[in-house]
């Protein structure tokens, strides 16, 4: 069956191929009786205007470029996704998503056209970014930064300094004294914002600080497996609260090798409640990242921007949760609730 185009339905409704594509493109100033006609012709045609042709008439393509560093197989990215897709289809857009190498991809994007705004995963890299996101202003595209803030650019994260001085005031009311914890990379602005607020926490509850130990990671499982067993070589502090529940997990595998008990050799505590938090054994307390709430956010603030408007706030601040389960020596009620179907592949 042959393809529709504007010509069709041009000749169809007797007028131009401009006029017609005017009307498609929504533009202004174009008589209620001539967008009549182009409708009529449309639906006796069955043309779809093609989304890439709009783009570089001008028009818009009904698409949102997401762009996310390191894989959309991450728990965090894939729940963040489900919040940005459950409002990108509410309001009849489509969601580009872009991984690999997504500076570059973000630029063939904006220089064809193909996306009117984007998301854009904020971790590092800060000069290649700004250069992305200058080049983003100059051409009028709105775009939401998830993650870091720069500048004035429109950015939605979450309240890493509170949810740590929430977890070391958890720790200071078990009564420790000595604490490790475990950073990601020198630089990272989470992991630095979760360290100066477990600081402040403890220095809130008279914490003496020389009872506190750094040891760095890179957010990995294995880089919080060797971060405590570094830890043990030097001593055995009474709790460990690491940057990311991946490296909290390393820790709790170095223990169990070590023949530590978790926790009542050594309590244990993470940052994200990662989707495996709640299923290992002790359960794991951790701090809650709203990540379904950060896409919902952020693509509720990049839908106001291209329709126009203003969002709430230049840079949205997302609460986080202490969630305390018995990996900290509590007692869980909850403990190791079942597995939801969902959770297994079926052939």
């Amino acid at each position: 069956m042959k393809n529709v185009t504007v010509e069709d339905v041009a000749r169809n409704c007797g007028l131009s191929r401009a006029t017609v594509s005017r009307v498609i493109n929504g533009e202004a100033r174009v008589k209620p009786g001539t967008i009549e006609r182009v409708k009529r012709a449309i639906d006796e045609l069955g043309y779809h205007p093609n989304a890439h042709a709009r783009a570089l008439s001008g028009g818009r393509t009904g698409t949102v470029a997401v762009l996310l560093r390191g894989g959309a197989w991450r728990p965090y990215y894939s729940t963040l996704l489900e919040g940005v897709e459950e409002v990108a289809s509410r309001a009849g857009l489509h969601v580009l998503l872009r991984t690999h190498e997504y500076l570059e991809a973000a630029q063939a994007i904006l220089e064809e056209g193909r996306a009117d705004g984007f998301i854009i995963r904020n971790l590092d890299e800060p000069e290649r970014h700004r250069r992305l996101f200058d080049r983003l202003a100059a051409r009028g595209a709105p775009f939401v930064l998830v993650g870091d803030p720069v500048g004035d650019c429109q950015s939605i994260t979450i309240d890493n300094v509170g949810g740590a001085r929430a977890l070391a005031h958890h720790f200071a009311e078990h009564g420790f004294r000595r604490v490790l914890f475990i950073a990601g990379p020198e630089g990272h602005i989470d992991s630095n914002d979760r360290l100066y607020g477990f600081k402040l926490g403890l220095s809130e509850k008279g914490f003496d600080q020389a009872g506190l130990e750094l040891v760095r990671g890179d957010f990995s499982t294995p880089s919080g497996f060797n971060a405590m067993r570094e830890s043990l070589q030097s001593g055995r502090p009474e709790a460990v609260f690491a940057a990311n529940d991946r490296m909290a997990l390393g820790a709790m595998l170095q223990l169990r090798q070590a023949g530590l008990r978790v926790p009542e050799d050594m309590a244990v505590a993470g940052f994200d409640d990662a989707y495996f938090a709640e299923y290992v054994t002790p359960p794991l307390t951790t701090v809650r990242q709203p990540f379904h709430e950060l896409g919902v956010t952020a693509m509720v603030t990049l839908e106001r921007l291209l329709s126009g408007g203003q969002a709430n706030s230049r840079h949205i601040i997302l609460p986080t949760t202490l969630t305390v389960r018995a990996s900290c020596g509590c007692r869980y009620a909850g403990h190791n609730p079942p597995i939801p179907e969902d959770r297994f592949e079926t052939s």
